[in-house]
């Protein structure tokens, strides 16, 4: 079966049967194309969006997508920066619309903020410096603070909710940063 008939049949196979699928991959049969996993990815988080699911099932559905974007990055080269992003974003809608699941590292809203935290590879005075002279900076260092506000912004909708602490302040600072990124 060709990849293109794989991801056709796989809109009807159940989440238990895409991660026994995935569990057999290696870098000699995964397929190459990005495009492949995100429209993979794609059927897996139609499944998320369907609020006739129960939240287990679309929880379920959600770790089968950041499985599938993991190996769009291992096996096809999806940017790194790109995954966490998607992976972060995912995770802030299902916690948004379903709430934190306390001890989960995938639904806590505790751990969420601490996964972008690590994340980032500037402070947000570092990006602060920089966004003031964001013109006239090589492409390099503009793609390093657009990538750093794609990863934050999924904390946005979260920061009202956040547990008091040193890293809800840190989120708090890199939220009065964002608007300034490019």
């Amino acid at each position: 079966m060709s990849h293109q008939d794989l991801a056709d049949d796989m809109a009807a196979w159940s989440s238990v049967r895409v991660r026994k699928w995935m569990s057999t991959l290696s870098e000699d049969n995964a397929p190459g194309s990005i495009n492949w996993w995100l429209r993979t990815r794609w059927i897996a988080q139609l499944h998320v969006c369907d609020r006739t699911l129960t939240a287990e099932a679309r929880r379920e559905w959600a770790e089968v997508a950041l499985s599938l974007t993991d190996r769009a990055e291992r096996f096809a080269g999806y940017d790194r920066w790109s995954a966490a992003a998607d992976g972060f974003n995912l995770r802030t809608v299902l916690i948004q619309e379903l709430g934190s699941v306390p001890g989960d590292q995938n639904w806590e809203r505790a751990a969420l903020v601490r996964s972008v935290l690590a994340a980032v590879t500037l402070t947000p005075d570092q990006a602060g410096e920089l966004a003031e002279r964001w013109q006239a900076l090589p492409v390099d260092q503009i793609l390093l603070l657009r990538r750093h506000k794609n990863l934050l912004a999924s904390l946005a909708p979260l920061v009202d909710q956040l547990p008091a602490g040193p890293d809800a302040e840190r989120v708090r600072t890199w939220l009065l940063v964002l608007p300034n990124l490019p």
